[in-house]
């Protein structure tokens, strides 16, 4: 079985960029809590792939670099003339405008423990779209979810216990 070492951003992404500029395509594993629940740290690797300005779309997660040299995987919130705004899926706040040069990959798809699932999924986009339309109250669903998965885990908890 293989050791995975994590590695700086910083290091890594030059690497990715090029790899992506000649057509191949990168996993990362997932940092951070910015993207759940679509998107769980430590749990959930995503496949990048190179994209343009022109292909990217509302609702796609894509992989950005800020102008202070942090690197970012959050969602389109929506595209102007030649900007865009991006946002995470646990936030309410709305970051951009965003130049195209930003723009690094979009994630194409998640793999999520053994199952592997396509971004271009209908059901993953209906689920995405639904998510933007909600941001107002986002807080008070992710509350809910926090809270259901708590309660999840109290019950297996409880039962493994009574064995």
């Amino acid at each position: 079985m293989c050791k995975v070492k994590p590695i700086k951003a910083s290091e890594i992404f030059p690497v990715i960029e090029e790899i992506l500029e000649h057509g191949g395509r990168a996993w990362i594993t997932v940092t951070g809590m910015s993207m759940y629940p679509f998107l769980r740290d430590g749990l959930d690797c995503v496949e990048l792939s190179a994209c343009s300005f022109d292909t990217a779309k509302k609702g796609d997660i894509v992989l950005i670099q800020r102008k202070t040299g942090e690197y970012v995987l959050h969602r389109i919130l929506c595209k102007k003339k030649s900007v865009f705004y991006i946002i995470g899926d646990a936030q309410q706040w709305i970051e951009g405008p965003l130049e195209k040069e930003q723009l690094i990959a979009v994630v194409s798809a998640i793999r999520r423990g053994k199952r592997t699932i396509s971004c271009s999924n209908f059901i993953w986009k209906l689920l995405s779209f639904l998510w933007l339309g909600v941001i107002p109250i986002r807080y008070k669903l992710l509350k809910g979810i926090r809270l259901a998965s708590q309660m999840l885990h109290i019950g297996k908890t409880l039962k493994d216990i009574r064995r």
